[in-house]
Formats: structure tokens, C-alpha cells, sequence
């Protein structure tokens, strides 16, 4: 699959319940029974999907390289992420600081994408970015993979246990911003989802159930639950160039304490409400 003439950009996921009477690995969804939002929402959550794929409506595929993340490319980046959203879902832009975005590492700016489009659909965030996740997920993104869900470890640091597990890459989409497009909007059929062979195939709009998934919960875990990620990238990668993943993982328990950035401390630099 190639867009536009010279660009080819892929994506793949994969997802994995872990040890809690669930046997099996699933591929491509990570929606659970009791998934619920903390509030109202605005646009879709599973098990509703966008009608259809949506590439971008202006020039970033065609004018900005892999690895492009100045403010030029990020701006055509949230510009399209906008487009998509009120085309697809009926709901307004992302909002944040772009100068603080700019001043964060492609990881952390790979968490705030997360975030954001879990937060303004009502969705829990994912509290953290931890150091473990980070060299996963960075391990996938050099290798154009998905990140290892098996190297995840039963336990993350500080004790928490791992109840489920996603795993999100995507080649060529020039940056965090972009693959986070790649993953929320051309993700069904037609689109960029290397898992969505036909229209009815069921990992279509997978990486976007991923992004928009519930991980763990009280009634899972019995007893505190949360979401930590971690996040992968690289500009140097055969084919693709620019290579993004993403590692989400529901925890039970206490939150991990290899920290690298949480959403408090990420929403206060790009003054996020």
C-alpha cells in the first residue's frame, strides 16, 4: 500500500490478556466488558468505528520527510488530526502548547498523542510513561515491529502487576503526530492497517481500539487499576524511515516508579485543561 506517489506507510498492532482467566492472545482489539468512560465523550469508542479510512486532506505526507517534527510539519500534523476528527467523528482539535510539545522527546510526545485522544473522548489516561515500556516499545520501533507484548514483565517497577497488554507501530508517517493519525484515522478499510485485508476483516481500526482501549480495571484487578505506556521511535529505519510504537499496559496496583513523564506533570507543561 503506498499514498501519494513516493511514501509507503504501514501499520501493525498486537494485543495479549495476561493471567487473569483469560487464555489466548488477541490480535487487534483491546476493549473490555466493563470498558467505560469517566465522562460525556465526544466522538466514537468501540465497539463504533468511523465509517471510513481518511488520509490526510492536506500536503503532510507529500511535502514533509520522515522525521520531519518542526513546527511546520507538527502543525499540518494537528491541522489534519482536526480535519479527521470533524469529518469522521464530529468533534473539535487537539489543543496544546505546540513550543512545549516541541520541547518534549518523540516518546513523550508519542504519550500526550495518547492522551489526548483518550481524554477528550472521556477515557482514562495513562498516568505515566515508565523507562521499562520506553525500551520495549524502542526496541519494536528499531526494529519496524510491534513492541515484544512478551518481553512486558509480570511486574513493573514499584509492584504493579501487567493485566493486559497493547502494542501499536507505524512506519512512515513523519512524526509522533502523524502516526498518531495513521493510527486513529486511516486505520479500517482502505486504509494504512497492514491487519485490515478487507473490509470485514477484525483487525480493522484495531490501533485505534488499542489507543482507545481499556486495559485493566477494580472489577479485573480487585483493587486499584491504571494505565502506564511506553513509546518507541526512529528516523533511521529501512524502508519506512520514521518508526513509531507504542506499549500500553493495564496495571493493578501501584503505579510504576520508573517514571519518565506523567500526564500531571505533561498537562501542566502544554497547558492542558
Amino acid at each position: 500500500m503506498t499514498a501519494n506517489l513516493t511514501r509507503t506507510i504501514r501499520l501493525w498492532l498486537s494485543f495479549v490478556l495476561l493471567g487473569l482467566g483469560v487464555a489466548g492472545t488477541l490480535i487487534g482489539s483491546a476493549t473490555a466488558a466493563d470498558a467505560g468512560p469517566l465522562s460525556v465523550h465526544q466522538g466514537l469508542l468501540a465497539p463504533r468505528e468511523p465509517s471510513q479510512s481518511l488520509l490526510p486532506a492536506n500536503s503532510l505526507l507529500s511535502s514533509c520527510h520522515e522525521g520531519d517534527a518542526g513546527t511546520g510539519c507538527n502543525s499540518l500534523a494537528l491541522q489534519a488530526i482536526g480535519h479527521a476528527r470533524q469529518v469522521l467523528e464530529k468533534m473539535g482539535g487537539m489543543t496544546l502548547s505546540m513550543a512545549a510539545y516541541e520541547k518534549l522527546t518523540p516518546a513523550e510526545q508519542l504519550f500526550v498523542t495518547v492522551n489526548l485522544e483518550r481524554t477528550q473522548r472521556g477515557l482514562a489516561p495513562a498516568v505515566v510513561l515508565t523507562r521499562s515500556l520506553d525500551k520495549i516499545a524502542q526496541a519494536g520501533a528499531q526494529a519496524g515491529q510491534d513492541p515484544s507484548v512478551s518481553a512486558v514483565p509480570r511486574r513493573l517497577p514499584g509492584g504493579g502487576r501487567t493485566a493486559s497488554i497493547g502494542a501499536n507501530w507505524a512506519g512512515g508517517w513523519v512524526n509522533a503526530l502523524g502516526s498518531d493519525y495513521g493510527w486513529m484515522y486511516d486505520d479500517g478499510p482502505g486504509g494504512t492497517n497492514l491487519d485490515c485485508t478487507t473490509a470485514r476483516s477484525a483487525q480493522c481500526w484495531g490501533h485505534r481500539k488499542i489507543i482507545l482501549g481499556t486495559f485493566a480495571s477494580r472489577s479485573v484487578c480487585g483493587s486499584a487499576s491504571e494505565l502506564a505506556m511506553g513509546a518507541g521511535h526512529t528516523t533511521s529505519m529501512a524502508r519506512y524511515g520514521e518508526s513509531d510504537t507504542e506499549v500500553l499496559a493495564g496495571v493493578c496496583g501501584p503505579t510504576p516508579t520508573d517514571t519518565v513523564l506523567t500526564w500531571t506533570r505533561a498537562k501542566q507543561l502544554l497547558g492542558i485543561k
